[in-house]
């Protein structure tokens, strides 16, 4: 829910069929927000390729989950990637890190918009 207070609703989310994706809280929580669901047929990552590569390389990144002792040190590792992701790595096809892209993105907009009224 943060996310759509920060930047607005979407129009459609897109995802692959897993349980968490095709769930009844999920599916009623984005029909609730007047969000599209989009799904990739089964079988086919390569429909959902920037997902898909996010997560393996999510995976890599986080590395051996044995190393955790508890359910509270992984949370943190998985906050400390999720903020190392969105903050500071920086994305190929973006070449910065999404926030920062965002955040160019609004003054964009905002700009385009004060110009035309």
């Amino acid at each position: 829910m943060n996310a759509v207070e920060k930047y607005g609703r979407p129009q459609i989310l897109h995802s692959d069929q897993g349980s968490e994706y095709t769930g009844k809280i999920y599916t009623v929580f984005a029909e609730s927000l007047g969000i599209r669901l989009s799904m990739s047929k089964k079988g086919s990552p390569w429909e959902n390729g920037y997902q898909e590569s996010f997560y393996s390389q999510f995976e890599v990144d986080l590395g051996d989950l044995n190393r955790f002792k508890t359910l509270g040190e992984l949370a943190v590792a998985v906050y400390q990637q999720i903020y190392y992701y969105n903050n500071q790595r920086i994305h190929t096809k973006l070449k910065m890190p999404p926030a920062l892209f965002v955040e160019r993105q609004q003054v964009l907009t905002t700009n385009y918009l004060s110009v035309k009224v």
